[in-house]
């Protein structure tokens, strides 16, 4: 069970992290090679901490994720995207939030949930427009 939570967590905070911080849908951001790799590095991240805690995700886990992305619809965008351009609150603290605090706590370095974290932080409580 902890697993399959792990494993939806990477994908989620993936997905959820690129499309709302770079306010795009998941099409431009894959075909891009340096937002592809960005988009990478997060879950890596996020497999990372999840092994730190003792998680047995597959040190590829992160790759065979972004093999899923390529099959996604290009206009695909996480839900936390839809919430940031409609002005409601985000599930930031629960996703790259998480993976910081996660992080920090199990000594694992999260630059780029960090940068996440960072760059969304002024919506978390959302925003009216």
């Amino acid at each position: 069970m902890l697993l399959e939570l792990w494993q939806k967590f990477t994908f989620l905070t993936g997905t959820s992290s690129v499309t709302a911080s770079m306010r795009s849908t998941i099409g431009p951001i894959r075909e891009n090679p340096l937002t592809r790799q960005f988009i990478l590095d997060v879950m890596k991240e996020v497999v990372a901490v999840g092994r730190a805690r003792g998680v047995p995700l597959a040190p590829d886990f992160a790759e065979t994720r972004l093999a899923v992305m390529d099959s996604l619809a290009p206009e695909m965008q996480a839900s936390m995207a839809l919430d940031l351009s409609q002005g409601k609150p985000l599930e930031l603290p629960w996703l790259a939030g998480a993976v910081v605090d996660l992080g920090a706590q199990a000594g694992v370095p999260t630059p780029c949930c960090r940068a996440v974290r960072d760059i969304l932080t002024l919506y978390v409580d959302g925003q009216k427009r």
